[in-house]
């Protein structure tokens, strides 16, 4: 009888790992954005220091210009994701960004006391606000809704990411 070998990476589990990396950076834009800031100015500003003029190793750079601009070129690929997540919230459309802003808000609620709720309701009252309505006129009754909308925010922005070369 012949035996089948399992396949070491089955297409859902790849689909699964990336989405989860997606849904990373939707989630913790702002907290990666603000790093990512943090590191560039101060690689920018950070001035040469006595050990710059003097080779210190195989793979270092003397040059304090070129250690810069290598440094910074490490940044390009965390760069490319944020103006992804940018890209892909510049066009949702608005009930969409609304609830994106409302899922990062609650990115650390999980399990029973999870992100839905808290989010189903917050949304009615946010998009009830903009729109000069009354809550119950914004509300989803469908909890499920949510997620559906997760699922297809995080698979669009895989699709991009895709197209970019980040996955």
């Amino acid at each position: 009888m012949r035996q089948y070998q399992a396949d070491p990476a089955p297409i859902d589990l790849e689909f699964k790992k990336e989405n989860r990396k997606v849904a990373n950076w939707l989630l913790f834009y702002e907290e990666r954005k603000a790093e990512y800031e943090r590191l560039r100015e101060a690689i920018i500003e950070s001035s040469p220091c006595l050990t710059d003029a003097v080779p210190g190793g195989k793979n270092a750079v003397s040059d304090p210009t070129a250690r810069k601009a290598v440094e910074l070129a490490r940044l390009q690929e965390t760069e490319k994701w944020l103006q992804l997540v940018e890209e892909v919230e510049n066009r949702l459309p608005l009930k969409m960004k609304v609830f994106l802003r409302l899922r990062r808000e609650y990115r650390y609620r999980t399990g029973r006391n999870g992100w839905i709720a808290p989010v189903q309701w917050r949304y009615a009252q946010e998009l009830a606000k903009i729109l000069g309505k009354n809550p119950e006129d914004t509300w989803i009754e469908s909890r499920t809704t949510f997620y559906y909308w997760w699922e297809r925010i995080v698979e669009y922005a895989a699709r991009l990411a895709a197209k970019k070369g980040l996955l």
